[in-house]
């Protein structure tokens, strides 16, 4: 196993429960370090869009949990369907092959049941929405950290830190991994697994595969099949705020707990509603206005915003991804915040010590706030589909890194379909809200301005996605319906990157049910194999 993040975890800690012997290799250590920041740090990003690389990826036990923030959502039945507006959409498994490992996943996240749905009238269903689909919160974010004491105490699971993969070795005819080559920068070793799984992060297990493809233009469908290609994320940000009719029932839309689990609604549009207006999917969530616009006057957003721009400080707070979108662009505006707080220092002391109590002294710990409006005013934010691109993509650059690695250059697109499909599905929330009479949107530009608003905030790369797709062909995904990849008999792809669609939900969650998948095949193939009689 190639990578020790939340998904290489939850694949390794599988296995062992099938009883499979596995050595898992990691690239960094259990606490950041110099090297493995200098292996990811010299990609090439598209920087108008794509976060940079030392924020995007991160090596060590536990990966990318370390920063990220928790949200825990599953997939939804029209991600899987065939959808005649969108090309190549249609998965080459059922949704149920990936939900029947939700409460697993829920159980390794700590967020167990897998219950993502709660109805509250009258916002259950509207018109073309929904609002009782759930996000769950996990309470301790980095993964390896929640399971290293489990990991320490297997008698099956192995974990190397510091032994990062170079090389991919191949058999004469190409139909099989041989061997591994795995080094620091003192020394390289050869091993040769009888089985090999790649879950090092979308975009390191797409930069193994081009390498190797370099002196094998055959693999993977060729040079010109799909690896590297449709490259996805997600597309989000706020163009409107919510007004509720009803400004007592704010707290529909707040965080509460579950079963012990922080949870919030969201809203959805049903999957009637897509098809017919074929659009892509999304999510809406109430949500506080930008931190750094100090035009909203309220001094706790104000003092939050001016922690998160001291960078020392606000690294202590959340991860640097969430902090920086938070500090928003240059220029800064010091003085107006200081005079948000200046304006009502009792309440805003108040108000700061019960979001750092609830952040950092609860348990569970509360994963975010919102601020209460007695107009029932809200932004509005949305997380939405991205749509596969063959322009968007992965390529090997002529840099290299330490250990002799081709850095990635990496080219983020989005296109105005995507936009559009925001758009509309603005229109689309707002016409259900009116006519339910439970609220209104107010857009924050002109029409004219709306889909230009919408492509200068869509931004990502923490969603890897789509690079090393599933398909049914070696034309159509690197890998097949088992993640399996194409050809090759023994290695397997355990990464968001073998998602064809990106839908609305952030993807952690649905990968480490795959990968609990994953594990279950691997088993009933190497049982299958013990039975077979020797050639």
């Amino acid at each position: 196993m190639v990578g020790a993040g939340p998904v290489g975890i939850a694949l390794a800690l599988a296995c062992e429960r099938h009883g499979l012997s596995v050595l898992v290799l990691e690239s960094g250590h259990e606490q950041p370090d110099r090297l493995a920041a200098t292996l990811t740090a010299g990609h090439v990003v598209n920087v108008r869009h794509h976060a940079a690389a030392d924020i995007a990826m991160c090596r060590g036990l536990g990966g990318t949990s370390r920063w990220w923030g928790g949200r825990c959502v599953p997939f939804d039945d029209v991600d899987f369907a065939r959808r005649p507006h969108l090309p190549g959409s249609a998965w080459p498994i059922p949704h149920q092959e990936i939900a029947r490992w939700y409460e697993e996943a829920a159980v390794f996240f700590g967020i167990e049941p897998a219950r993502f749905a709660n109805a509250v009238a009258p916002w259950a269903e509207f018109g073309d929405v929904r609002c009782d689909r759930l996000e769950r919160w996990t309470p301790e974010i980095d993964a390896g950290r929640r399971h290293r004491s489990q990991l320490a105490e297997s008698q099956r699971v192995t974990v190397l830190l510091g032994a990062t993969v170079t090389e991919l070795h191949f058999a004469k005819h190409c139909d099989r991994v041989a061997a591994l080559t795995v080094g620091d920068t003192k020394s390289k070793v050869r091993i040769e697994p009888p089985r090999v799984v790649l879950a090092c992060g979308g975009l390191e297990t797409t930069r193994l595969l081009l390498q190797a493809q370099q002196g094998r233009p055959h693999l993977f469908g060729g040079r010109d099949g799909p690896l590297g290609c449709g490259y996805m994320g997600h597309i989000s940000g706020k163009i409107a705020d919510l007004i509720l009719a009803d400004p007592s029932s704010a707290g529909v839309h707040d965080f509460f707990l579950d079963e012990g689990v922080f949870a919030r609604r969201r809203f959805t549009l049903k999957a009637e509603a897509q098809m017919r207006e074929e659009l892509l999917n999304i999510a809406f969530w109430a949500d506080n206005p930008p931190f750094h616009l100090p035009g909203h006057g309220n001094g706790l957003l104000s003092l939050v915003w001016m922690a998160l721009a001291i960078a020392p400080i606000g690294r202590l707070l959340v991860a640097e991804g969430v902090r920086v979108s938070h500090v928003g662009p240059r220029p800064h505006r010091w003085a107006r915040h200081a005079w948000n707080v200046l304006r009502s220092p009792v309440s805003t002391l108040r108000e700061i010590t019960a979001v750092l109590r609830a952040r950092l002294l609860s348990s569970p710990r509360r994963p975010g706030f919102l601020v209460r409006s007695s107009d029932g005013r809200y932004a509005l934010h949305y997380h939405a589909e991205h749509a596969p691109n063959d322009s968007s993509r992965l390529r090997l650059s002529d840099r290299r890194d330490t250990l002799g690695l081709p850095f990635l250059d990496i080219e983020l697109l989005y296109a105005e379909r995507d936009a559009q499909s925001v758009l509309r599905a603005h229109e689309l929330l707002d016409r259900s809200l009116r006519r339910a009479g439970l609220g209104h949107l107010e857009y924050r530009e002109p029409p004219e301005a709306r889909i230009t608003s919408i492509l200068q905030q869509a931004a990502d790369g923490y969603h890897q996605t789509g690079t090393t797709r599933m398909g049914m062909t070696p034309k159509d995904g690197v890998v097949d319906a088992t993640c399996r990849v194409q050809g090759i008999d023994n290695l397997y792809i355990s990464s968001s990157s073998v998602f064809p669609t990106s839908g609305q939900a952030n993807p952690t969650f649905a990968t480490v049910a795959l990968a609990i998948r994953l594990a279950t095949h691997l088993a009933a193939e190497l049982r299958k194999s013990s039975l077979e009689p020797a050639a």
